[in-house]
């Protein structure tokens, strides 16, 4: 499995991040967090229109460095580097 995962992230098979997580899943997640009244959302809706959504997948956001800096995916990266194996031990993925 984290061959496979690393020969894709490593290859040009690439696709943009809208076809992953969709206008209608954002729509979604809007309204919950207007629900909610967590504040304003226009920044949150422009950067989604203007940029998050045209990005690609890989090299554009799991792999931007920046939004690893701020935190938006180092978490999804350290719960993933490691599968917990059957007989306790654990298999890392390659780097």
């Amino acid at each position: 499995l984290m061959q496979c995962v690393e020969r894709m992230v490593g290859s040009d098979a690439d696709i943009p991040v809208d076809h992953i997580f969709t206008q209608s899943m954002f729509t979604d997640l809007l309204g919950e967090i207007e629900s909610r009244n967590i504040g304003p959302t226009d920044k949150f809706k422009l950067y989604w229109s203007n940029d998050y959504s045209k990005r690609m997948a890989i090299k554009g956001f799991l792999q931007d460095k920046t939004l690893g800096m701020k935190r938006l995916t180092s978490m999804p990266d350290r719960i993933t580097n490691s599968i917990n194996l059957l007989d306790g031990s654990k298999c890392t993925r390659p780097s």
